[in-house]
């Protein structure tokens, strides 16, 4: 409870340096959220009985690394992307490592909703478009996964893990928009808030 009190708090705390406080606060609130949310899937490690929580402790790791590159200046931008594609790719592995049952409907409507923001993206794209086309389906193939998972086992554990896996969809997709479509004041707000929010369900999913 003392953890998930402290990562909301942090969480509030890098949402509202982004709008009022200083570039020292933003700087280190934003990878301590991820610090936080670390140490607590560490604390449901020991709960592991099908070799996921290996996976989802290195996504999460990656997670932060991606967060860290992302506060550098542009051109370190692709290189975050590639941590968190290697993130989800590792949320993918993990969520996998239970039962199954993929639908393809599910996976029809994720493409639906990835094509139309791969649509709005795509005049701003340039040079970006095959990178964010890959992040794209990476991260709908997560949630696909996780909603696989989800119908396997109806656990409350796979119930956390396809909600956060679809809150990394939004908070992805509106990072998109403002980055590479028309910025807007609440992006940060949106971003962050569904992005840590997304990260503490898939911890919480650890415990099952």
């Amino acid at each position: 409870m003392f953890l998930s009190v402290m990562i909301v708090a942090s969480g509030w705390w890098h949402i509202r340096s982004a709008y009022e406080g200083s570039q020292r606060q933003f700087y280190l609130s934003k990878p301590l959220t991820m610090v936080l949310i670390i140490a607590l899937a560490f604390g449901y490690r020991g709960l592991d009985q099908d070799g996921s929580h290996a996976w989802i402790l290195l996504g999460l790791m990656l997670s932060l690394a991606g967060d860290i590159l992302l506060m550098w200046p542009k051109e370190r931008f692709i290189h975050g992307l590639l941590a968190f594609l290697v993130a989800h790719l590792c949320y993918i592995v993990g969520f996998a490592q239970g039962p199954l049952v993929l639908k393809l409907v599910d996976g029809l409507l994720l493409l639906a909703v990835g094509g139309m923001i791969f649509g709005i993206l795509w005049p701003g794209l340039a040079g970006m478009r095959l990178p964010v086309l890959i992040y794209m389906l990476t991260i709908i193939g997560m949630a696909w996964v996780a909603a696989g998972a989800w119908h396997a086992s109806l656990t409350a554990g796979s119930a956390a893990a396809l909600a956060g896996a679809l809150l990394f969809l939004f908070s992805d997709s509106m990072l998109a928009l403002d980055r590479f479509y028309r910025p807007f004041p609440q992006a940060t707000a949106l971003i962050m808030s569904s992005y840590y929010a997304a990260q503490f369900l898939i911890a919480a999913s650890m415990a099952g």
